[in-house]
């Protein structure tokens, strides 16, 4: 009888903890993203615009890269790239370049930043190869002038993004089925902070939150991200990033646990 009980209570306990995380899941109501639309007959500048808003909602872009800053982010500053882009590579024109640079970022690396950028045609950012068209008009619009329209023909164009595959991130992290660090890689977590050593990305470190932040404090952490920011860090980026995947409509319950006890476990180097 007294086992029963046990059983009974804990069973009891383990459903009560399942439903505390899943109202630790913002319940929003969410609406699809404007449409935009892309008209056969627009015309380079027309295409521009379009890339502009691209690139600062659904490529989430500006996340790792900023426009005429000072000092860039994790990648390079994209101010005037319309300017250099045909002679960064040898070879290719300002389109081919900024279009393998969507299509293959890890193929030509910019001297001093480090590979990571995830394919832009490939989930959770997923661009149609219509919105890189947009996308590449706007980059050239950038100390240049914007030359493709939707006519134009990329060489990767109509690719499945599935030939190749960035460096993975250090710490363990490769693919599906690797335990519950794959899903920093799933949620592009990596993109912005180091998992396995200290220093800082366009996030800081999180190779010992675990003995900076509780539990709770991590979960806050996530679910909202503005409510406590690190020092030396703006606000809002993390925030907008999130939304912009989607993660808030897509993360599970299990997934956030299993999230939140991994960084409680990442205690540095004690």
């Amino acid at each position: 009888m007294r086992t029963t009980i046990k059983i009974f209570l804990f069973t009891v306990a383990v459903s009560l903890f399942y439903t505390y995380v899943g109202h630790m899941v913002p319940q929003k109501e969410f609406h699809p993203p404007m449409t935009i639309e892309l008209r056969a007959d627009l015309t380079p500048a027309e295409l521009a615009e379009i890339g502009r808003q691209i690139v600062a909602g659904k490529g989430t872009c500006l996340t790792c890269h900023t426009i005429g800053a000072d000092k860039p982010g994790r990648f390079p500053d994209l101010g005037g790239i319309g300017a250099r882009a045909a002679h960064r590579k040898p070879g290719y024109s300002d389109v081919d370049y900024l279009a393998e640079s969507l299509y293959r970022p890890n193929a030509y690396i910019v001297p001093g930043f480090a590979p990571g950028m995830p394919q832009v045609n490939k989930p959770p950012i997923g661009l149609t190869d219509q919105e890189i068209l947009a996308v590449i008009a706007y980059l050239q619009s950038l100390g240049g002038t914007p030359t493709v329209t939707l006519k134009t023909k990329l060489k990767w164009a109509g690719e499945t993004a599935t030939q190749e595959t960035a460096p993975a991130p250090a710490g363990g992290t490769e693919g599906a089925g690797g335990g519950p660090q794959a899903l920093f890689t799933k949620y592009l977590c990596t993109t912005c902070h180091k998992l396995d050593a200290p220093g800082k990305l366009v996030g800081p470190s999180l190779y010992d939150v675990g003995s900076r932040l509780s539990k709770g404090e991590i979960y806050e952490a996530i679910m909202d991200p503005d409510a406590t920011v690190a020092p030396g860090f703006p606000p809002g980026i993390m925030s907008a990033t999130l939304k912009a995947n989607k993660f808030y409509q897509k993360v599970t319950p299990a997934e956030l646990k299993a999230m939140v006890d991994y960084l409680a476990s990442l205690k540095g180097d004690k």
